[in-house]
């Protein structure tokens, strides 16, 4: 066996430009803020999508704009005349059951790398007297001591405006993200806490400093449900699944980005069963192309090479995931309604189909839809017609009398409601 180098990424987000595909008004609205917010204008965002809709490769890009953004300029049609996007960028990454006092403390644990050593002392000192959380702050480890979220917002902004600062005459202005704001966003209180230092930071004159948060569809309301007023600080940024264009772009400039994938084809048959099957999850597509490409042996991945794909996918990557989204879902009519739906020629599935298929009243087939939508094992694309929320459930139902034939069968012994 020839052992090669696999230029698709299904499980790391995509850093480099030249390999990331679509999202060309998404990424317009991104670098809109960060002119604004050179210009004095802060412009907070929450970017917000499904799981494996491609959300940290979105905010990744950031970084392609302030390391390189000529190319990212060029390729979006912008004219920003001579601003340079000169922004350091600090990011941290929420985790289930972290305080804000974490968060905070990991925003700032990343500020001083970016300084000189020197100048570690005098831009977090305040901070690290006055705040004590049990995190480490420029390698110091510290004890908590708990404070109110507007003590803690005075503090971060006093420490940001000391960093501000040093660094004005040379940057544009700084940008702060938090990954995955979702994970807490109900109970750390970091929705007080944001909405406090973006009121400080207009008060202390800090309006190139902005927020960028990350997390999967509902974080906004999340945060919301603890402090209403968030939703007018932060535009949202929704990611939708890719249409079919952008979808083949991402195959087509992954196979460009490694001069060892550049001669390898995909037949047109295989990419339209691809940008089908993935429903416009670039995390979905990666994962079945990086299969495809490992079963390849004549240069083309065609059919054969992604119908192995397709069974590696759901038979041994995915399969405990996919197995248990399946038990959530239910049996007896709700198992009934996702074979219909996966029997369908289309992921788009109308309403109509199913009820013929499984012999149900539109008022019976009614009610065990809704229950599959509040499962968030559905979803409705538009009036009477739906699809699964995660694409390769379809693909696993599909495959079921194989893999599993209990499972496959929608009379088994669970509970039907």
């Amino acid at each position: 066996m020839q052992l090669k180098a696999n230029p698709f990424r299904p499980d790391k987000p995509i850093d480099n430009f030249e390999q990331f595909a679509g999202r060309a008004h998404e990424l317009t609205v991104l670098i809109r803020s960060m002119f604004n917010t050179g210009h004095g204008n802060a412009r907070h965002m929450i970017v917000t999508g499904p799981r494996g809709i491609g959300k940290s490769s979105f905010i990744n890009q950031i970084h392609s704009v302030t390391d390189n953004g000529d190319d990212v300029l060029k390729k979006l049609e912008i004219d920003a005349g001579d601003f340079r996007f000169r922004f350091p960028v600090f990011k941290c990454r929420a985790r289930q059951g972290q305080s804000t006092e974490h968060i905070v403390s990991s925003l700032m644990d990343a500020m001083p790398t970016k300084l000189s050593a020197e100048n570690v002392g005098n831009i977090v000192g305040d901070f690290v007297r006055k705040l004590k959380p049990s995190l480490s702050v420029a390698g110091i480890s510290l004890e908590q001591r708990n404070e109110s979220f507007t003590d803690l917002g005075r503090e971060f902004v006093r420490t940001v405006s000391n960093l501000w600062l040093a660094i004005q005459h040379e940057r544009d202005g700084i940008i702060f993200i938090i990954d995955e704001i979702d994970t807490v966003a109900e109970t750390s209180g970091i929705a007080s806490f944001l909405k406090v230092t973006t009121e400080e930071l207009v008060d202390a004159g800090l309006d190139q400093i902005a927020f960028y948060l990350v997390g999967v569809t509902g974080a906004m309301q999340k945060l919301m449900s603890e402090h209403p007023s968030i939703g007018r600080v932060f535009e949202n940024v929704e990611l939708r699944p890719m249409s079919h264009s952008e979808s083949r772009d991402v195959i087509e400039r992954t196979l460009q980005s490694s001069s060892s994938s550049r001669n390898i084809r995909v037949s047109d048959e295989s990419i339209r069963w691809v940008v089908e099957t993935a429903s416009g999850f670039p995390a979905i597509i990666h994962t079945l192309c990086y299969e495809a490409y490992e079963n390849d042996t004549d240069q083309v991945l065609d059919q054969d090479d992604f119908a192995k794909a397709a069974d590696e996918v759901v038979s041994r990557i995915k399969r405990a995931e996919l197995g248990q989204l399946l038990r959530t879902a239910g049996a007896g009519d709700y198992r009934r309604i996702l074979v219909a739906m996966a029997e369908y020629e289309d992921a788009l599935v109308p309403r109509s189909y199913i009820g013929e298929r499984i012999g149900r009243s539109s008022d019976q087939l009614g009610s065990y839809l809704d229950v599959l939508l509040k499962r968030n094992i559905i979803e409705r694309t538009d009036r009477g017609v739906y699809r699964y929320v995660e694409p390769l459930l379809r693909l696993y139902v599909q495959k079921l009398p194989v893999l599993d034939p209990v499972l496959s069968s929608p009379d088994t012994e669970e509970q039907n409601d």
